[in-house]
């Protein structure tokens, strides 16, 4: 009888223990998911807050150091010219998205500020003429201090979104804990984390009871940074208020040093070069024009040969010049239209070849136009005061982040 009692007993506590059981591992699970979604959120909001960064820079500031991918055609006048560079820390983005998540990406300052390129160079017959790999590293670049970096009335910007983003979080946990509907529940998810595939919820049809708790937490201690903050537009109040500081690094000085090496059919070292760049913004940001100051050095060192003579040379160039912003959107900042006209002066140091002149002072320009947010088309028109010639060459040069939208976090951190 009372293994019949046991059996019975069990009989009836089974299920009830299973089902116990069941809705712990997917209270846990959807826990688990809803902690994913945030971080993905978080990492997906400081890529477009980076992204928007390096679309307020300058065609010419992209120039001088890319922030993610560079893709450059040059129509040379004897032969043609492609180009790829890219940062390492875009490299490394591709494969490791929590990069994007704040903290992480404050850390990688030395990834963010070294550039690795590679050129492919052909000749008018569209035949092999050489290949070149350089690298470049900005001593200082203080258009990278970010919203991350910056700080405003003593107080960083990161602190606010990261108190933004731990108030939806607990307002999400707090509001789940109260057993709401699955299509309630879903909507004040989306309203806090909204995304391309889910966007962000109506105010109207967002459930009271959520607003309360979101109301209520943030009158809490812990957010009382924040508490002055509209709930319904909390982070893009902040990426708004990024935007206006970010078109102020935009100005800041950006300094850079690099090398590069070529090597042709002929020699597996042909060419060797040494350079410096240095670009400051001098005017206020808010104009609906800029200027910008850019000074460049270069050392280039190579044999060549003329009049069946080798001659070994080390050729000093450098130029200075304002790139002008002529047109850039009030509301956006982003820049459109940019004129760099540039004094230029190249010293033979040695190897001189006879008849040449030893140094001289050419003019020359770079106007560029902005097709898209990606898509520049640079135009190098050049001056030589001997001859009394222009000469103009049209380009291509598209900055990209080929890091997509929304990502799947490779692990939390």
């Amino acid at each position: 009888m009372k293994r019949i009692a046991f059996f019975i007993l069990f009989a009836f506590l089974f299920p009830a223990l299973y089902a116990q059981q069941t809705t712990t591992k997917t209270q846990a699970a959807k826990s688990a998911t809803d902690t994913v979604k945030q971080k993905i959120a978080t990492a997906d909001s400081t890529k477009q807050i980076i992204r928007t960064a390096a679309d307020l820079k300058s065609g010419t500031s992209q120039d001088v150091l890319s922030s993610f991918f560079k893709l450059a055609y040059q129509n040379l006048s004897d032969g043609h010219r492609f180009q790829f560079s890219s940062s390492l820390f875009a490299v490394k983005a591709k494969t490791d998205t929590t990069l994007w998540i704040d903290t992480n990406y404050n850390k990688h300052v030395f990834l963010r500020n070294l550039v690795l390129g590679i050129d492919l160079g052909l000749d008018s017959s569209n035949k092999f003429k050489d290949a070149s790999l350089s690298i470049k590293y900005a001593l200082v670049n203080n258009r990278d201090k970010n919203i991350f970096e910056f700080r405003s009335n003593g107080k960083q910007l990161d602190t606010y979104l990261d108190l933004a983003n731990r108030l939806y979080a607990k307002g999400i946990t707090v509001y789940g804990a109260s057993k709401p509907k699955s299509a309630d529940y879903t909507s004040a998810i989306n309203f806090c984390y909204p995304d391309k595939k889910h966007p962000k919820t109506k105010l109207d049809s967002v459930p009271k009871r959520f607003l309360n708790i979101l109301d209520s937490l943030q009158k809490d201690k812990q957010f009382v940074q924040i508490k002055n903050f509209n709930v319904e537009n909390l982070l893009d109040s902040l990426k708004d208020t990024y935007n206006t500081i970010s078109g102020l690094m935009s100005q800041a000085s950006l300094w850079t040093v690099g090398g590069q090496i070529t090597t042709n059919q002929q020699n597996a070292l042909s060419r060797g070069n040494l350079n410096t760049e240095y670009l400051k913004g001098i005017t206020n940001n808010k104009s609906s024009m800029g200027l910008e100051l850019d000074i460049k050095g270069e050392l280039d060192i190579y044999d060549t040969t003329a009049v069946s003579k080798s001659y070994n040379r080390n050729v000093l160039s450098s130029s200075a010049g304002i790139n002008w912003i002529i047109y850039k959107d009030k509301k956006s900042q982003k820049s459109y239209v940019e004129f760099k006209p540039a004094l230029a002066y190249n010293n033979i140091l040695s190897g001189q070849i006879p008849g040449e002149t030893k140094s001289k002072f050419t003019g020359d320009g770079i106007l560029r136009f902005r097709i898209t947010d990606n898509l520049w088309l640079p135009i190098d028109i050049k001056y030589d005061p001997q001859s009394g010639k222009f000469f103009g060459l049209l380009n291509i040069t598209s900055n990209f982040d080929w890091l997509g939208a929304s990502k799947t976090l490779a692990s939390a951190n």
